[in-house]
């Protein structure tokens, strides 16, 4: 198994940006000692990238190919950006662009290469903390209580539902076994169990049953059929099916009355009501109803709020889904306060050779204890499967575009404090 200590794995997350860094740096030293005229035949700059690639022999293999494919596609971006603008602006312009584009990206990954300590020293004050904590407090937040947590998530919930869904709907759902569920570990959800979860909150706000509340005299609690819920799924759930069902109901809320109905768990029932998702109505026999009026986002926090408490058995699809996501917020929201919107090398920091390289060691630093508290050991190392997941979270990106750009602000915030104590 490979070292999963903290010394081990912060070298290999920075090594690969120690090497972006000079090649950045160069380039826009050599970009601002030529001059302007000569940027209009682009030859030029492939003499001056074969020339550095000669001078820059003496590294590893896996180093040599990444530095020759790096340096080459800085090269062709600008190759690119002088042939679409040599005529419509002037070169001087063009060069100056260039350089102010270097500039951003190699303060960027600077950002990115220091962003925590290697003895973790005063943690509290690195930007991965204080990022990890930012995004924890929204998506995932930890609290004593499946309601404290719930709580937390519903204050943020307006802003960022969409963002607290897409953490739980991994798209590696269908690695998870089946056929031999260990139902103490949490899931993801699928595209089957969102159908459940939205046919639940149908059947409780259309045509609920009501029954006896089991904790409480002259309550009722609105219930619906288990069978016509989970029928149409039962194959798709898992063979154990009972089981299935009473954990997919847990993670949820429910709980599973008579052997043949659905109903909110007690403490549910108390969050429901503070939040005005269930509503009381006196009945003429004095009993007291209460009345289902929720959404998906309802269930679907409880669920969230119920995978945050017991993170400790999340699947291993689920934490490299989370820890993922953590990453690439982390990550763009420091390009997003670094990088001009219209800098011409965003696309190299989004490319997924890059990612490969830097975000699966920054998804073992996120899981450590004082960060998300996941099993880091759980992160899979296979080259194919990173490539899997990392085109699934661009491909969601518009989830998550406010949150990164919240994450970007307080990246400034961050660094005019700690430039206000350095004062």
């Amino acid at each position: 198994m490979a070292r999963q200590k903290w010394r081990d794995i912060l070298p290999r997350y920075q090594t690969f940006l120690s090497h972006m860094i000079p090649i950045l740096r160069e380039t826009r030293r050599i970009i601002q000692e030529l001059d302007p005229d000569l940027l209009y035949d682009t030859e030029v700059l492939d003499k001056i990238r074969e020339e550095e690639e000669k001078r820059n022999v003496r590294k590893v293999r896996a180093l040599a190919e990444f530095s020759a494919m790096y340096r080459s596609n800085v090269y062709q971006i600008m190759k690119d950006f002088i042939v679409k603008y040599r005529d419509r602006i002037s070169l001087i312009d063009i060069k100056d662009y260039i350089i102010d584009f270097l500039k951003e990206s190699v303060a960027a990954l600077r950002i990115l290469r220091n962003i925590t300590n290697p003895d973790q020293k005063n943690l509290e004050k690195t930007y991965l903390y204080q990022l990890v904590k930012f995004i924890e407090q929204r998506l995932l937040p930890k609290g004593s209580s499946i309601k404290l947590i719930y709580e937390k998530l519903l204050n943020y919930s307006t802003e960022f539902y969409e963002s607290q869904r897409h953490l739980l709907k991994t798209h590696t759902y269908y690695r998870e076994d089946l056929k031999h569920p260990d139902f103490f570990l949490i899931p993801g959800i699928s595209p089957k169990v969102y159908q459940i979860i939205n046919n639940i909150t149908s059947f409780f706000n259309l045509d609920p049953n009501y029954g006896p509340f089991p904790e409480r005299e002259k309550y009722e609690i609105p219930m619906i059929l288990k069978q016509e819920v989970f029928l149409p799924y039962i194959d798709d759930i898992a063979s154990a099916e009972e089981d299935a069902i009473e954990a997919i109901s847990e993670r949820i809320g429910l709980r599973v009355i008579d052997g043949i109905f659905l109903a909110p768990q007690e403490r549910f029932v108390d969050l429901l009501l503070e939040n005005n998702f269930l509503r009381k109505n006196e009945q003429s026999d004095e009993k007291i109803r209460l009345i289902p009026q929720f959404s998906n986002e309802t269930l679907i926090l409880h669920y969230l709020a119920f995978a945050s408490r017991r993170r400790g058995f999340l699947s291993k699809e689920l934490i490299n889904w989370i820890a993922m996501n953590f990453a690439f917020l982390v990550y763009m929201g420091i390009l997003k306060w670094k990088l001009n919107d219209e800098n011409i090398f965003y696309s190299i920091f989004k490319d997924l050779q890059t990612n490969e390289k830097v975000l699966p060691y920054l998804m073992k630093l996120i899981c450590f204890p004082n960060y998300l508290g996941l099993d880091k050991t759980k992160i899979r190392d296979s080259p194919q499967y990173r490539k899997e997941i990392f085109n699934f979270i661009g491909a969601e990106i518009d989830n998550l575009q406010l949150l990164i750009k919240e994450v970007a602000s307080y990246c400034e915030k961050i660094a005019k404090e700690k430039k206000d104590n350095n004062n």
